[in-house]
């Protein structure tokens, strides 16, 4: 119990850099997600020193202790589906990782055949 009452206003600096990086998602119409801004905002805040690390240092422990609540709708869905787990699944992701290599291999023919000379030369000379 004592690890969380030292825990709870370090998580609430945490969530007030998630808040403040929402904030400036809404107000600056940003297409990134306001937590990673908050999260940069809190490492820019722990490298310039105006945060100790002492002050959120129990705080994300606790987080990351506990980060795999998070990830139980995850696991049950495996449970639900567990031929995902074997040979079957290998060979789904078989398919993911080749067709995706496809795609890009693909794209990358084609816009190398569509350039003009010109700016083939130029590419390849710088």
């Amino acid at each position: 119990m004592k690890k969380w009452i030292q825990a709870l206003p370090q998580i609430a600096i945490i969530i007030f850099f998630t808040w403040l990086g929402k904030s400036l998602v809404y107000f600056f119409h940003l297409n990134i997600p306001g937590s990673l801004i908050g999260l940069g905002l809190l490492f820019l805040s722990l490298q310039l020193g105006w945060i100790q690390l002492n002050w959120v240092e129990a705080g994300t422990t606790l987080l990351f202790s506990e980060m795999l609540l998070f990830f139980v709708p995850t696991v049950v869905g495996m449970m639900k589906y567990p031929w995902l787990i074997g040979i079957k699944g290998l060979f789904i992701l078989f398919i993911v990782f080749s067709g995706t290599a496809l795609v890009m291999i693909s794209t990358g023919v084609v816009s190398e055949r569509f350039l003009k000379p010109e700016e083939v030369k130029q590419r390849d000379a710088a």
